[in-house]
């Protein structure tokens, strides 16, 4: 079975090590969250 843990601290380290893919990562999803929404209210 996968370390859970370990996928985790490797995934901090990712994300304190490239800040600017953790936002695009962000945008991303809000976009992705806020197309669903206006597809949700036609």
């Amino acid at each position: 079975m996968a370390d859970i843990g370990g996928l985790a601290d490797k995934g901090k380290d990712y994300a304190k090590d490239n800040p600017e893919k953790v936002e695009q990562g962000k945008d991303k999803a809000k976009d992705a969250l806020d197309g669903n929404k206006e597809s949700d209210q036609k």
